[in-house]
């Protein structure tokens, strides 16, 4: 597990929500934990994340590691029909408010302070 950066994506936290989305957005980019998983536990985290009732799709993309280091990675994002059903945009949190949900774990950024970036 490592500090990333995600690049041409915005990470939401709407307001009463109890999970952040991502979705993508030209000239964004949010820095993330990414972590090396095996095929069961991806598969685990697919059902998870609702791949197959369709809330969300697994997609690959290139993400950075430290000393520019791209490598690529699997990512998350709603569905379509999920962002209509939720009404999701980037407007819903332009400040990046998981970054204050995240500071209430200590441990988390004693360890990767890079993720209030």
């Amino acid at each position: 597990m490592e500090v990333c950066l995600v690049k041409d994506y915005i990470r939401i936290f709407p307001k009463n929500n109890w999970f952040p989305y991502v979705l993508p957005l030209k000239n964004s980019s949010f820095n993330a934990l990414v972590f090396k998983v095996n095929t069961q536990e991806l598969e685990a985290l697919d059902r998870y994340e609702g791949v197959n009732s369709g809330l969300f799709e697994r997609i690959a993309e290139d993400i950075i590691l430290k000393e520019n280091k791209k490598i690529e990675a699997f990512i998350y994002i709603p569905t379509k029909e999920t962002i209509i059903s939720q009404g999701l945009s980037p407007d819903l949190d332009k400040h990046d408010r998981w970054k204050k949900e995240i500071k209430k774990f200590p441990e988390v950024i004693t360890k990767f302070p890079e993720l209030l970036s």
